[in-house]
């Protein structure tokens, strides 16, 4: 998809708060070092979390004084749940120059049968990162290790699909469903 990113992206999903785009950086470049495509880092950052990080439904322990809790998950305590796998993945890229914004909802839920439909709760509720893409739009990845993990079609049929959206600014990624 390539890296030319309209103004309007590099404005607004680039940011990362000076006291941990550093850490960050290093970590990010380290998982990514040997890609050279957007999306192949992207998917190598994803990759790391799901095996790095230990899903948990809460933080049991505090993180010291002065450090941040997304470094702290992600460089010390090794746990997590949604909220910070998408805070970490966003931060990471966006300090490698990745434009990533991250989205709050809900996950599928569980299929009642019977009912033949989708039954979500407040226990569903989910974070995720997205990432743009110039020329596709912005694009989800699961990093969370209890959620499935997303498969991408192994063809160029769905992205010749994909129109840009009126307003970039609000598109809804087309591959989440």
């Amino acid at each position: 998809a390539g890296t030319e990113y309209p103004e309007w992206v590099t404005e607004r999903y680039l940011q990362v708060p000076e006291n941990v785009a550093p850490a960050l950086r290093i970590l990010a470049e380290e998982i990514t070092a040997q890609y050279d495509n957007p999306f192949d880092k992207t998917q190598a950052i994803t990759a790391y979390l799901r095996n790095e990080i230990e899903y948990t439904t809460e933080i049991t322990d505090t993180p010291p004084e002065n450090r941040d809790p997304v470094l702290w998950v992600l460089f010390d305590y090794k746990k997590g749940f949604c909220m910070y796998y998408a805070s970490a993945e966003t931060l990471m890229l966006r300090s490698i120059g990745i434009p990533a914004r991250m989205a709050v909802g809900f996950a599928e839920g569980t299929f009642n049968e019977i009912e033949e439909r989708y039954i979500v709760t407040f226990e569903d509720a989910h974070a995720w990162p997205e990432v743009y893409f110039p020329g596709i739009g912005w694009v989800e990845f699961e990093p969370t290790g209890n959620q499935a993990p997303l498969e991408r079609p192994e063809t160029k049929q769905l992205a010749e699909e994909i129109s840009e959206p009126l307003d970039p600014a609000l598109a809804i990624s087309p591959l989440r469903t």
